[in-house]
């Protein structure tokens, strides 16, 4: 049976229409998802900066009020305004994806001050960034080190003699990848897994979950793959102990 011309343009028509309000419908549904993502996204990045150790913000303020006690005026209004510096900025980067790397500085440079006078002395710290690097214009993940920074602070150095060295690093690996690299002397991650074995405790670094379920989200809603290494200092070089934390970011 011939079927009617007129009558198969109106069968054309019929699934051209259908396949348009298919495409259409997918094409909607994937927009939503995406803005559903970048949305989960936003909530995870406020929850993880919100997660600044209540510790460190407790015994700031006691280390600051320290000094009004002694009457050290000057140097109780330095920290305060650090402090309240930092907070501002931790707020502030709560709200975005991405952050420019001139303020991602300015904001472990805050932290690293404030950390420094709790701790008196306890240890060093240097930040260092690549002349190549545009530190106007890179945009990377905001707070993506500090836990790292943190975990060396609080745990690696307790189990030292020596004062203990802290150095971030901000390098251009090439033009389109910047490579951060937190270094310590701290006992190290095999020494630390041992202690929490001999402890009763399983070895967990939080630090590394909340920083991998982040990588995880970003690559997810921005299609940014950033690649995260962690290395014990002493398995590749039996004189020295500590841990290198290398974050390598496509700009």
């Amino acid at each position: 049976m011939v079927i009617p011309t007129i009558q198969l343009s109106v069968i054309t028509i019929v699934l051209t229409v259908l396949l348009v309000i298919c495409i259409a419908s997918i094409a909607i549904l994937y927009i939503k998802y995406r803005a559903v993502q970048r949305r989960n996204l936003q909530i995870e990045q406020q929850l993880l900066l919100s997660q600044m150790n209540p510790h460190f913000v407790f015994n700031s303020l006691t280390a600051i009020q320290s000094y009004i006690f002694r009457n050290e005026a000057h140097q109780a209004s330095k920290y305060l305004a650090s402090f309240a510096k930092l907070i501002r900025l931790i707020l502030e980067n709560s709200r975005i994806e991405l952050n420019s790397l001139e303020r991602e500085v300015t904001t472990l440079k805050h932290y690293l001050e404030l950390q420094a006078l709790r701790f008196e002395g306890r240890f060093e710290h240097k930040i260092e960034v690549d002349e190549q690097v545009d530190i106007d214009n890179v945009q990377i993940p905001p707070m993506l080190a500090q836990p790292f920074i943190e975990n060396a602070i609080e745990h690696g150095f307790i189990h030292i003699s020596e004062k203990g060295m802290l150095n971030i690093r901000f390098l251009a690996e090439n033009k389109n990848c910047l490579v951060i690299e937190v270094e310590d002397n701290g006992i190290g991650i095999e020494k630390s897994r041992q202690l929490q074995m001999e402890k009763g405790k399983g070895h967990r670094s939080l630090a590394t979950e909340i920083t991998q379920e982040r990588i995880r989200k970003i690559k997810c809603s921005k299609g940014i793959n950033i690649e995260m290494s962690i290395i014990d200092i002493g398995t590749i070089d039996i004189t020295r102990h500590g841990t290198l934390v290398k974050f390598k970011i496509p700009v």
